[in-house]
């Protein structure tokens, strides 16, 4: 099996760092002037839960070259050409990433999806259409990558793994096998493989399963996974072991702390960033203790199910920005989320 570089090895950023890391060395040092300065705002810094004061940002080649908190400003990265935006004072926050989700079940495609949420602060999705591909096979993905483009959404793809999920059992549209995950890995909007729900297949050594996830990590991309067993054990061991780095998957808060201890550890090190809404309840709800909530990121999945949802992420950005924004604690419950238009099917 051979791996096959992808001619756009960085789709999703305006410059990869190789590349621009000279120049942004140079502006944080006022060498080289910025493109862009804002001054003044007030950034929302969602590692500390504080709101930073007076805070002025330089931003060379897309990307974040310099960050100013008073006193201190980035006046020295001003040069005659530099456009500068006096914020006057407005919040600035990090966008909100999707760490999982699927598209279709929105009921919508991907450009009305973006239409959406990009006002809520959604910059970016990591999703796995599996019930289109159970539908139409990696033909139908390809189209919503193709839709995908026309918008300022980042849809960065997770190749569907269990099409059909439970094989024999379904009456699908289609089949995907470790030949097609394998050339998908190749495709310039794929940044891994989607959660492999045939978390038996992988602790029995089943072929198929274990094959896509090789052909996954031969690509150097990333492993995503739903173990969704309450076990903490060998199951989970093995499951981690076979080269899976995310589970969003955790229905139990003594999931959410082992996988959070794996976290530490090299061969676990993403788990978090795909965590679903039960961590996020359980963490908004105070059911889990800091212990667990610590590694968190705010780049979780949505908090209810996609499938009742239009918009779901417009609930969990309104919430992150309620618990951030204001920088205090506070306890989640139903009553507190927005009204979103639900959707039946047909």
């Amino acid at each position: 099996m051979s791996v096959v570089e992808s001619p756009y090895p960085h789709p999703f950023c305006a410059a990869p760092l190789w590349e621009c890391g000279r120049k942004l060395t140079r502006v944080a040092q006022g060498l080289e002037p910025a493109d862009l300065v804002i001054r003044d705002c007030r950034l929302v810094d969602v590692c500390t839960r504080e709101v930073l004061e007076h805070t002025d940002i330089a931003i060379a080649a897309g990307r974040i070259a310099y960050v100013g908190i008073a006193p201190y400003t980035a006046q020295h990265c001003v040069g005659p050409d530099t456009r500068v935006i006096d914020a006057a004072g407005d919040y600035v926050a990090p966008g909100f990433l999707d760490g999982h989700m699927h598209v279709e079940s929105s009921m919508v495609g991907p450009a009305e999806y973006a239409r959406v949420v990009v006002p809520h602060g959604t910059v970016g999705v990591y999703y796995d259409p599996h019930e289109a591909c159970n539908v139409a096979g990696l033909a139908a993905v390809q189209q919503m990558a193709a839709d995908a483009e026309r918008v300022p959404l980042k849809f960065m793809l997770t190749t569907p793994s269990c099409v059909p999920a439970v094989p024999g059992f379904e009456d699908t549209g289609s089949e995907v096998d470790a030949a097609q995950v394998e050339e998908s890995m190749t495709w310039p909007y794929t940044v891994g493989l989607g959660e492999m729900m045939n978390y038996p297949g992988i602790l029995s050594g089943t072929d198929n399963p274990t094959e896509e996830v090789c052909a996954t990590l031969q690509a150097g991309k990333v492993v995503t996974g739903h173990y969704s067993v309450p076990e903490c054990d060998r199951g989970l061991n093995a499951y981690i072991a076979s080269g899976v780095s995310a589970c969003h998957e955790s229905v139990r808060a003594e999931d959410v702390v082992a996988k959070t201890a794996w976290a530490c550890m090299p061969r676990f090190a993403r788990v978090l960033p795909g965590t679903t809404c039960t961590i996020l309840l359980l963490l908004l709800s105070g059911a889990i203790s800091t212990r667990a909530s610590a590694a968190l990121s705010p780049m979780t999945a949505t908090p209810t199910p996609c499938c009742s949802m239009v918009i779901s992420t417009i609930s969990c950005a309104w919430q992150w920005r309620r618990a951030l924004i204001l920088s205090k604690p506070y306890r989640w419950s139903p009553s507190m989320q927005p009204r979103v238009s639900r959707c039946k099917a047909s």
